[in-house]
């Protein structure tokens, strides 16, 4: 009889430890999924970013001084641009400040079917390369953009970073 209740109890250990265990992976592959749709928002928008022109007023012309650079404090969309279609984005800098509408994913979880909302922000800052992690207060040839994408699902929030410099060959 005590070999039995011993055993049960030994058995619902077992069961138990493997219980904690699947639900520990599973957690972990949920986060990691989530993880993985957020990186690949991130560096969709980087990709989108880096197929434009490096300033608006390189999207047409080559430029040598920097003066002709767009001013620091008016980084972002210019005037006849739809802040909600980065398609009519024509220069990189134009991301900055620009924040997506919520992407959506459904997720079979547990039998329900729920909404992940994804919120990506960007913001572009010329930076010198002597400091590559903090923006400059004068125009440069080099800009800098990060990426942030959040969930109320994630954890943490996805961080992506891109230099993008402008060259002219004289």
């Amino acid at each position: 009889m005590l070999i039995t209740i011993g055993a049960i109890f030994l058995l619902s250990m077992v069961i138990l430890t493997t219980n904690r265990g699947l639900i520990a992976t599973n957690s972990t592959m949920v986060d990691n999924r989530y993880g993985i749709l957020a990186t690949s928002l991130a560096t969709s928008m980087i990709e989108k970013a880096t197929g434009k022109a490096f300033d608006h007023n390189t999207d047409t012309l080559a430029v040598t001084s920097l003066t002709v650079l767009t001013n620091i404090n008016a980084l972002g969309i210019e005037t006849g641009e739809n802040r909600n279609y980065p398609e009519d984005f024509n220069d990189f800098d134009d991301y900055n400040c620009f924040i997506t509408n919520p992407k959506l994913d459904t997720v079979a979880f547990e039998g329900t079917n729920r909404k992940i909302i994804f919120r990506t922000f960007c913001r572009v800052d010329y930076i010198k390369l002597t400091n590559i992690n903090s923006a400059s207060n004068e125009r440069t040839w080099h800009k800098r953009m990060i990426v942030r994408v959040i969930s109320p699902e994630m954890v943490d929030t996805i961080k992506l970073s891109t230099i993008y410099s402008y060259w002219y060959f004289r």
